[in-house]
């Protein structure tokens, strides 16, 4: 596996932790194809309670072209954990002010899950600054339309910090949540989410208050007033199959099944919203595609920047 370069970057608000993929530098020479300096950029945000890590797998296929460049957004990895600042509109720019301190000018920016909320909000804010915008599992469905969600239930739903008693405790039980694509590089990443106490058991880096504060902004945001300011093209990845013309909306939001076919109906919905629009649907897939399906991932976000900006 190609190793990024490790390092931080420290803008006026944060310090962020960021991996670098150079193709002038960490790929083998003879597996750069052409220039990879003239190309764009490309700028990857992990997902609620991931890493920068989280995009080793899907970095290897695209590094031989595109510098990369993956931040651990601020109170994530071994960013900074300041006590406030979580709301979208400050992470995206976290990683705005992040991208000028590496001197990046237009990028490629792909978000995965939460990240790709921050993801949207950057490109809804600063079009001029994104040539290609990729969602990959996006939640378009926002909280204050989940059947039965309440905006006291949904903040309050989350769990106290997980603790594991050691590092086996804590594979096994990713282990079982990713049976059908578990592999030493998959534990190696999901290792990067969690750190060692003294006493040898693993935390989680993200604190529960940070996590009540993300989705204070999740509930608050209004992401469909975001999709109509999209100038670029956009790519829409969902963990979903395309909804079927005479179909309807789940009436409950309780079940794995349930959400994917939500899920569905909104990426629907958005793509018709959005100027230039792409779907690559990926029915009975899990949420965390980056993981399971890395190359077929890494392959559709080359072939889409492939196409005019």
């Amino acid at each position: 596996m190609i190793e990024p370069r490790n390092s931080f970057v420290t803008t006026d608000t944060v310090r962020l932790h960021y991996l670098e993929w150079d193709p002038t530098g960490n790929c083998d020479e003879s597996q750069v194809e052409g220039q990879g300096k003239d190309e764009i950029p490309i700028v990857l945000l992990h997902g609620l309670g991931a890493t920068a890590d989280t995009w080793r797998l899907v970095a290897q296929d695209l590094c031989h072209k595109h510098l990369i460049v993956a931040f651990d957004q601020r109170g994530h990895g071994t960013s900074e954990q300041p006590a406030t600042g979580y709301d979208l509109a400050t992470v995206a720019e976290d990683a705005i002010e992040g991208m000028a301190a590496l001197g990046l000018g237009q990028v490629a920016l792909v978000g995965h899950g939460w990240g790709a909320r921050v993801a949207l909000v950057m490109a809804a804010r600063h079009p001029a600054l994104v040539s290609h915008l990729i969602l990959v599992d996006c939640p378009h469905v926002e909280p204050r339309h989940w059947p039965g969600m309440t905006r006291d239930r949904f903040i309050r739903e989350v769990d106290a910090k997980h603790l594991y008693t050691a590092r086996a405790t804590f594979t096994e039980a990713m282990r079982q949540e990713m049976l059908g694509f578990w592999s030493p590089e998959v534990e190696a990443i999901l290792l990067a989410t969690v750190q060692e106490l003294p006493d040898g058991r693993l935390e989680e880096y993200l604190h529960v208050n940070t996590q009540r504060q993300i989705r204070e902004s999740l509930w608050d945001d209004r992401a469909l007033a975001h999709y109509g300011k999209l100038t670029c093209p956009v790519l829409l990845i969902p963990a979903a199959g395309e909804p079927p013309p005479d179909g309807e909306f789940p009436e409950r939001l309780e079940h794995t099944d349930e959400f994917a076919t939500a899920k569905g109906y909104m990426a629907a919905q958005v793509a018709e919203v959005i100027q230039r629009c792409s779907v690559l649907w990926m029915p009975d897939t899990a949420h965390d595609i980056q993981l399971q399906h890395p190359r077929l991932l890494a392959q559709a976000i080359a072939r889409f920047m492939e196409q005019p900006t």
